[in-house]
Formats: structure tokens, sequence, C-alpha cells
């Protein structure tokens, strides 16, 4: 199998693929971008920022609306609301950046393949279509930009239907009466407000004393604070055990300690890892750091001078 020869290839569609393949197409470099996903957009378009965001601005206007006008807006939503019927706005916004992003693209002359790409060698991509074939491409300089994925600690069996990750509680098919959160960070805080507003009684968990603990103490009260106001609460200072579905209606989280904490949904949101599965980056020598991230310089240059990580 001969490889294509381009001067510049980049893996992954998102936001900082798409950046990195304007600037070299503009530079007069031959380009191609490499996706797996349907759509152009990567993991913030598809499942991280742009939806969360949306959605947080989304809570926060109905949450608004139900405190300006508790006479003529009730603000009581049943368990039967389908979660998919509020996120119209999130499909309009989401449609907008894959237009934009597309648009940009083809502007600028970029190729686009559809597949899942894989290191055979430091200077060449075996690339797997949807329909099972296979082509390689060769190229001077390489950059991953295939953004990252949730993290699942091992005693947290997410199933994606009850134990759910910061990915598939974008396919909740209605709200949850009652939800768990485990972690403090930025994306368990926004969707924690984002179902309190919305009236699911949430219960956040985390090991940390406070959430956002890179926030100043004050600001992190004041949203604790707001979170309880909606009826939610904050757990820190809190070790996971285990998690546990009866297999019926209830999710059962066990903290050091014996405490227990039962809810209808879970979700895990302690951090997230990069998305580098499958493109065998350990064969060409690429590093990769404990926290799950490829090993960079101040650059963005990996461990192969002509391949660069960014995103």
């Amino acid at each position: 199998m001969i490889p294509a020869r381009y001067d510049f290839v980049v893996i992954g569609a998102g936001p900082a693929g798409q950046k990195a393949a304007i600037q070299a197409a503009k530079s007069g470099c031959r380009v191609l971008m490499i996706d797996r996903g349907g759509a152009v957009g990567g993991e913030c378009v598809q499942r991280g920022t742009i939806p969360s965001k949306t959605l947080r601005e989304t809570a926060a206007s109905f949450l608004g609306m139900r405190r300006r006008c508790p006479g003529l807006f009730s603000g009581e939503m049943s368990g039967e609301v389908r979660v998919n019927a509020l996120m119209q706005r999130l499909a309009a916004v989401r449609d907008a950046h894959e237009s934009f992003i597309g648009n940009q693209i083809d502007r600028n002359g970029i190729e686009l393949w559809r597949g899942r790409a894989s290191f055979a060698a430091p200077d060449v991509l075996e690339v797997t279509s949807v329909d099972g074939s296979h082509r390689r491409v060769t190229a001077t300089t390489f950059v991953i930009a295939t953004g990252s994925r949730p993290r699942t600690p091992p005693n947290v069996p997410v199933d994606h239907e009850h134990l759910l990750d910061s990915d598939s509680i974008l396919s909740l098919i209605y709200l949850p009466k009652s939800l768990v959160v485990l972690g403090g960070g930025v994306i368990a805080s926004e969707f924690a407000t984002i179902f309190a507003a919305l009236g699911s009684e949430v219960t956040m968990i985390d090991k940390a004393a406070r959430p956002l603990g890179f926030l100043d103490p004050e600001l992190t009260d004041c949203f604790v604070t707001n979170l309880e106001l909606n009826g939610s609460r904050f757990l820190g200072g809190r070790q996971i055990e285990k998690v546990e579905h009866d297999g019926v209606t209830t999710v059962t989280t066990t903290l050091a300690g014996g405490e227990t904490v039962r809810s209808e949904k879970l979700l895990c949101a302690l951090g997230r890892v990069a998305q580098v599965r499958g493109l065998n980056v350990e064969s060409i020598g690429l590093v990769m750091t404990p926290h799950g991230h490829l090993a960079v310089d101040a650059c963005f240059r990996t461990a192969q001078p002509h391949i660069y990580a960014v995103g």
C-alpha cells in the first residue's frame, strides 16, 4: 500500500485541530484532516465545552425566570419531562459550530478523511474507514488534536444508563429526580448546577474540602450556598469506596466510613484524559504523563519532533 503524501496532517476536527489545519493551509501546505466522528467539532463541540456551557445558560435562564416570575411561571417540572426536549437550544448551537468549522475547512482547501487513525510508523498513519477499508498517509508534520475522554476509576462501573459520565449524560431521555455527582471540578460543578436548576435533587461528592478549589474561598462558598438554595448539597472531604446499581431504580454510593447516598442516577465527573486509544502512540516512542496526557515541550512537540499534540 503506497501512502498518500501531504505536508501537514491533523488528527481530530475539533477547535484545536481546526486552527492548526487552517494556519498550515494559509502557509501554503497541503493539509489533510482525519476525524473519526460523523460531524466536525470534536469532543469540545459534540460532548464537552459547548454542550455543557449551552445547557448551563439554558438552566440559568430557566432558574432566573422561575425566581423573577413566581406567579406567572411555576417552574415545576415532572419526572416525565424529557431532557432532549429541553435541549433544542443545544442542538442549534452545536449545529452552528459544526457549520462554521466545516465551512472554514472547505474554504481553506483542507481535505477531510473520515476514519480511525493509527500510527504504523513515526511518519506513517493508517486510517480505517467506516466501511472497513484501509489507506495510509505520510507527512512532514503531524498534529494530534484528538481531544479528551472522561476518566472513570475502577470502583465506579459506568454503564452509561444509570451510572453516567460527562459524555453519556447528554443522552439522558428524562430528568432524574435525584442525581449524585462525583467530583468538584468545573465539569462536575456545571452539571450539578444545571440539574439543580431544572429541579433534580443533586448531591456533589468530592475528596476535596470544597468544590472548584482553584477559586478564592469566598467564591466557592457562594457556589455552595446557591447550590443549597436549590435543595441540593455538597459533601466535601469524602472518599468513594464503591458505587452500585440495584438493577431497578437506585444507585447507592458508599463512602469511606460506611456513609451511603442513594440516587436515581449518578454522574462521574472525575476529570478527563487524552483521547489517544487506538493511535498506537507508545509504539512510536510518544510518552504519556501520569495524568493521562501526551508529554509535550513548550512548543507542543512530543518525543518525536515532527509530531505535535494540542488541545
